[in-house]
């Protein structure tokens, strides 16, 4: 897919003079602007509209705003469909339209705001809002239809005693910052120079960038565009994958009807999500892992939205909404059961433990895989299977290369194969002299070995610190022992953090102690890799 791009940099009146209409498509997050972004550019505006020169004259300077980047299509060539700069299209057009109000005999102004056919009658606005989740789409028409009276009964209805905004009565943002324009232009212009000098100004000597995207159909300019988006972007929010997905299940319900249900679904995954501390990206991950393992595939993962929305086999191309739908809720049922069930004082929380201190999320994403494909029964077969998935993870330590293994295990999972043990005969305890950053991991795994049940809640604790060198120093340690100490396994202590357990001082605890200690512990470790340790 060849990235055939324009770009050149326009004046406004070049931006918003064109048949064609703006479109912000439902992927995209809702209008955001307020206050504090509507008046830095609005002062820039008119900071670079009254600039004086040497001789102290005033010379109105280019002012460039920044890029925005397009996707347009083959197949329907009237619509620009906006990937990157919506806040600022949608207030510029915001401020024309109350510059309209300001000098109604300007048909320029109209031209822009208003979207005509080809017989010269007005059919729809220069921008329009195809967002769903908030009613962006209703409150933006609104303002662009206010006229004089409307705004001035606003401004009254909007304001205390004092003259100050009241927030909460604003109807949206776009009526906020509309008003806003509204009274910041009264006040500047009933003392200098005339409204119709500033529009001049902004049509003319104020630019943008697009940047058009285009491609046989919308699907394929949209892509391009994105990448595009993605690469120079490095100003406010990135584009969420679940974003696009989002749109897709939207445009999958409206074909039924059901935009509403749909709408109400997504919210609520969106909420559960988060009360999680996870995006819906992470969500779509997890989905796309058991989509890979139920295909039977175990090489390297691609890019999700490529993953969900270009492969023949992804569920948008294959599944109801709903039935997509469901699996999303499944997943985060499945989460939420891990979140419970980790702080319970169970065989199955000693488990969830030590998977949730493990360094990345690979060994989680293999729970998730069985729990979707076997249910979130509690039984013999799932303590085996987190056993075995804790050996493995643990023997090859904190690192990225587990992945592989866990996509072949979750291959397996999907097709109902027996899971290796991972039990390891030719481990011995010099192989925990380095624990590397699982340390903490290593300690927990270490504590649990011959015991049943968790604690809900534990926390570790070192007993020889650096920070207490000079004390240790008078105890007799040197500091080549405090460093070698630090991060042996005999110097964690893992504890009930519910109960007031003493934990041992430093004047309790020798170098001796602590060798000796440490010596206990790896050798319960070694009996656990071994798969010889009896619970």
């Amino acid at each position: 897919m060849g990235l055939a791009l324009s770009a050149e940099q326009k004046e406004l009146l070049k931006i918003f003079k064109i048949e064609e209409q703006y479109v912000i498509p439902a992927y995209q997050r809702p209008y955001s602007w307020g206050y504090d972004h509507c008046l830095q550019f609005y002062n820039d505006l008119i900071g670079a509209y009254t600039y004086k020169n040497e001789e102290n004259k005033i010379e109105p300077q280019d002012y460039f705003i920044g890029n925005i980047i397009i996707a347009k299509s083959d197949e329907n060539k009237e619509r620009l469909e906006v990937i990157d700069g919506q806040q600022r299209l949608t207030t510029l057009l915001l401020l024309i339209k109350v510059l309209s109000i300001f000098e109604p005999s300007l048909e320029i102004l109209n031209e822009i705001i208003y979207k005509k056919d080809w017989t010269g009658k007005r059919n729809g606005f220069r921008l329009k809002s195809e967002i769903f989740e908030v009613e962006d789409a209703k409150f933006l028409e609104k303002v662009l239809k206010y006229n004089k009276d409307n705004f001035d009964e606003r401004l009254k209805e909007v304001k205390d005693k004092k003259g100050k905004f009241i927030t909460r009565k604003f109807e949206s943002r776009f009526e906020s910052n509309a008003l806003y324009f509204y009274e910041w232009i009264n006040f500047y212009f009933e003392q200098e120079s005339s409204v119709e000098s500033f529009i001049t100004y902004l049509l003319q000597q104020v630019y943008l960038l697009p940047i058009e995207l285009t491609g046989k159909t919308q699907e394929e300019a949209k892509e391009k565009a994105l990448i595009i988006f993605e690469t120079i972007n490095n100003r406010g929010m990135n584009l969420e994958d679940a974003d696009i997905f989002k749109a897709k299940l939207y445009d999958k319900a409206k074909k039924i009807k059901e935009e509403k249900t749909f709408i109400e679904l997504w919210g609520e995954v969106k909420n559960r999500s988060e009360k999680l501390g996870l995006e819906i990206d992470d969500i779509f991950r997890y989905y796309s892992h058991i989509i890979r393992g139920k295909n039977g595939t175990s090489i390297g993962e691609k890019n999700l939205r490529s993953f969900f929305i270009v492969e023949k086999d992804s569920p948008f191309q294959l599944k109801k909404y709903k039935e997509i739908m469901n699996d999303l809720f499944q997943i985060i049922e499945i989460l939420e059961f891990i979140e419970i069930n980790t702080h319970q004082s169970t065989v199955l929380g000693k488990w969830l433990q030590l998977i949730e201190i493990y360094t990345n999320q690979y060994p989680k994403i293999a729970l998730v895989t069985y729990l979707f494909i076997y249910g979130r029964e509690i039984n013999n077969d799932l303590y085996y299977f987190l056993e075995s998935l804790v050996r493995y993870v643990y023997y090859y330590g904190s690192t990225t290369r587990i992945k592989f293994e866990i996509y072949a295990i979750n291959k397996k999972i999907c097709s109902n194969q027996i899971i290796d043990s991972y039990c390891r005969e030719d481990i011995d305890v010099k192989y925990f002299d380095y624990l590397g950053a699982l340390k903490y991991g290593y300690a927990l795994l270490a504590f649990y070995i011959n015991r049943r049940e968790a604690i809900s809640f534990y926390r570790t604790k070192k007993v020889i610190n650096w920070k207490n060198r000079k004390k240790l120093n008078d105890l007799g340690w040197s500091n080549d022992e405090i460093e070698r100490s630090l991060n042996k396994l005999g110097n964690f202590f893992v504890f009930d953090a519910t109960q007031n357990t003493k934990v041992l001082s430093i004047e309790e605890y020798s170098l001796e102690d602590l060798e000796k200690r440490d010596m206990q512990l790896k050798e319960k470790l070694v009996t656990f890799f071994k798969g010889t340790n009896n619970e």
